[in-house]
């Protein structure tokens, strides 16, 4: 289960603990946007390999495919996987409890957005967390049978 919202944005320095409310008077559109394409980004299929399409570039997918020995899991797994730290400018005061909460909320859109894109392949995600990784991190592949026949 996912620990409360409101707790964490009270924790975070909120004025309210209403999502809607802090939002509406100081979020924007950009970043609703921005974190939307974060939360439900666009997989692609490209030769049995199911990758992010903001992460897919060619030349790099060849050099993983060289690098790996063409394994299927281990490029996805590289080409799919993000740092919670990487999304967000650093901020020291921001406990670790609030990047976990992002992760597992990640983590659980992607499922959705994976089993409505590619519904006829099966995959595997993984999450880690400090200190076995750079922060919050989610990952996530194609199981060896995740390749319809």
């Amino acid at each position: 289960m996912l620990p409360d919202s409101a707790q964490l944005l009270t924790t975070l320095g909120s004025w309210t603990p209403r999502a809607t409310d802090l939002l509406s008077n100081e979020g924007n559109i950009l970043h609703a946007v921005a974190l939307s394409a974060i939360l439900w980004p666009r997989f692609i299929e490209f030769e049995e390999h199911v990758i992010r399409a903001d992460r897919f570039d060619l030349e790099n997918f060849r050099q993983w495919q060289e690098s790996t020995g063409h394994k299927r899991q281990a490029i996805e797994s590289v080409l799919n996987h993000v740092h919670i730290y990487d999304l967000l400018p650093s901020n020291d005061e921001a406990p670790l409890e609030a990047y976990e909460y992002l992760a597992q909320v990640l983590l659980r859109t992607w499922k959705a957005a994976l089993g409505e894109q590619h519904p006829t392949r099966q995959f595997q995600f993984h999450y880690a967390t400090e200190p076995d990784d750079y922060g919050p991190t989610v990952y996530v592949w194609q199981t060896p049978s995740g390749v319809p026949a």
